[in-house]
């Protein structure tokens, strides 16, 4: 009984440790930022998946205990038949060796003597350091990812259950998902250090019928569900090179800078807060700047997502190598190698993002000075138009309180004047839209691809190595940079990235100045739409290059590069105008645009 209740605390103890300080926590950056919504507000009254994995984690605290008695009278057994057979050696030692009572009684001993294997199967993986796996924290991106999914999942439960919302609510209803897998590599330990002595004791007694292997593998596997968390943190080190999974100072610098970079001109042109105020009864730019806000957890939680994933093709893998090492013929040793890739890849997503980012379009340090400064000229815009609508927004509840001016903007009155005013309403919202959306469909293609790397060969184009798979991921890398894509088009054609759009009337021979007024908030509003157009199309002709290498044959190359080009020009209307005039010689009477 003494030696049963030390099992059992040892084993009580090994399954705190698996569970609590190896997986069970989930609280990364990445999953707190859209778990942040449920955990604060308890989004899931009823019940949910959460709740399920909890209760099977529950219901199972007592198989330890199974296990550690069955082992106790299997010990007890094997000490009496241990006897007997010794004596039936003493008998007939040829009929029966001595290796019969000898490994009877040290498999015995092991099985009184559990915890003591059990911590030696852990410590051949280990080395006996006790390892907290907590996947998340990688990199500056993945700080702002955290950053905007507080933000998004506050205003979510403002205004009520949007995207935001629900995104945290599913995060929430899987918060016990790795309590779950933690419990069950700590039952399949337990389970396969008992099955590796039994094997090893009758190996010894029937070499020729059972391989040695046979034992090994499984005190090997079940040291390694135990040590889970070390596990884990070797996928994730194979990949980013460090324990942590940053990526080097100046690259996290520098992506951190491009990603504020783009959240405050994403504010200056769609103003969040405008457009959060705006309640349906705004302009159509205003229910863009809403999109924006209430889709913002989503990076977060994908983020989330791939750490769940991680979790699972971890614990998969390792018992394909045990498949693998049992019948090689069967199981190729790919198929564990493949998801340890893979769940490595899921635990360090934002540094896998960010080194498919780099790769397309690699962050100089020029660059990044230059974002600084975009960054401080835009910081005066931002602010004054957050003021500015929380302004309005409290004038309109605090009564006497003074409203400010409205806004001088571009007059609608008459056709062309209503064309600026539309074109300008949504030109800006559109972009910040677009990179928002360009962002989240990088990133799943990006997923998409790393899932794939646990295919078979079989799968052709979507296979591990098919062409499907490797466009999969460059799509993705172009998603995330198609800003700088789109600037590298527009130098390559045109020798500079920035757009001519201000259209100067080089024959206006009988128009007063109303006319050429006119006439040019017609030419601007005109190019700024073709801009819009021309952003539409480059995104959309890298989803059909990549349609073509996923072998879908309604999708031509010719297709998606006419569109990635006919976007570039598109945006750079105005000098592919001068182009044709100057090719024409008709510069002297057409339209100059500066």
């Amino acid at each position: 009984m003494a030696k049963n209740a030390m099992n059992r605390g040892f084993l009580t103890r090994l399954g705190t440790l698996a569970v609590v300080a190896g997986l069970g926590a989930f609280t990364s950056e990445s999953a707190h930022a859209a778990n942040w919504l449920g955990s604060k507000f308890n989004i899931t009254g009823g019940a949910d998946i959460s709740e399920v994995a909890l209760n099977i984690v529950t219901s199972s605290q007592f198989l330890p205990g199974l296990i550690t008695g069955i082992s106790y009278m299997l010990a007890l057994l094997f000490g009496v038949t241990g006897i007997l057979k010794l004596k039936e050696h003493v008998e007939n030692p040829s009929q029966v060796a001595v290796r019969v009572p000898i490994i009877r009684f040290l498999i015995g001993g092991g099985l009184l003597a559990l915890p003591i294997i059990y911590e030696a199967m852990t410590w051949a993986i280990n080395g006996g350091t006790v390892t907290n796996f907590e996947a998340g924290v990688f990199s500056a991106t993945n700080s702002y990812s955290s950053i905007l999914g507080h933000i998004s999942g506050f205003i979510g439960h403002a205004v009520g259950a949007d995207i935001n919302y629900v995104l945290g609510a599913i995060t929430t209803s899987l918060e016990n998902i790795p309590a779950l897998i933690a419990a069950a590599a700590y039952l399949l330990g337990l389970l396969f250090g008992v099955i590796g002595l039994l094997k090893l004791k009758a190996h010894v007694e029937n070499p020729d019928q059972v391989a040695m292997k046979e034992s090994v593998v499984r005190l090997l596997i079940g040291g390694a569900l135990f040590a889970l968390p070390t596990v884990y943190q070797a996928m994730q080190v194979a990949i980013t090179g460090t324990e942590t999974g940053a990526l080097s100072t100046v690259g996290k610098i520098a992506n951190f800078i491009t990603q504020l970079n783009t959240l405050m001109t994403g504010a200056a042109e769609c103003n969040p807060v405008a457009g959060f105020l705006a309640k349906g009864g705004g302009s159509l730019g205003d229910l863009m700047c809403s999109i924006h806000v209430h889709v913002g957890a989503f990076p977060a939680f994908l983020t989330a997502m791939s750490y769940i994933f991680g979790l699972v093709l971890g614990f998969w893998g390792i018992l394909k190598v045990q498949d693998h090492v049992l019948n090689p013929q069967q199981t190729n040793i790919w198929e564990g190698l493949s998801k340890f890739i893979a769940a490595g890849c899921f635990f360090a997503l934002p540094a896998v993002l960010e080194i498919m980012k780099n790769t397309v379009a690699p962050m100089t340090v020029s660059s990044a000075v230059g974002s600084v400064f975009n960054i401080l000229s835009n910081i005066g815009g931002v602010l004054s138009g957050t003021l500015s609508a929380l302004h309005t927004f409290g004038c309109s509840l605090i009564p006497g309180l003074p409203c400010p001016p409205a806004p001088t903007g571009p007059s609608c009155a008459g056709l062309d004047g209503a064309l600026q005013c539309f074109v300008s309403d949504i030109s800006g919202p559109v972009a910040v839209v677009l990179s928002l959306f360009t962002a989240i469909g990088g990133t799943i293609l990006i997923m998409i691809g790393i899932s794939r790397l646990t295919k078979s060969a079989q799968e052709g184009a979507r296979g591990p190595g098919g062409i499907g798979t490797i466009m999969t991921f460059l799509c993705g890398g172009l998603l995330l940079s198609y800003n700088e894509i789109l600037s590298a088009f527009g130098t390559t054609i045109f020798g500079t990235a920035a757009g001519r759009a201000n259209p100067d009337l080089v024959y206006d021979t009988g128009m007063t100045a109303g006319d050429i007024a006119h006439a040019q908030v017609v030419i601007v509003s005109v190019l700024q739409f073709m801009t819009i157009v021309g952003l539409i199309s480059f995104v959309r002709g890298i989803f059909i290059i990549r349609s073509v290498a996923e072998g879908n044959g309604q999708a031509s190359i010719m297709a998606g590069v006419t569109h990635m080009v006919g976007g570039a020009l598109a945006v750079n209307l105005g000098p592919l105008m001068n182009a044709v005039q100057t090719s024409l010689g008709i510069t002297g009477y057409g339209i100059n645009f500066t």
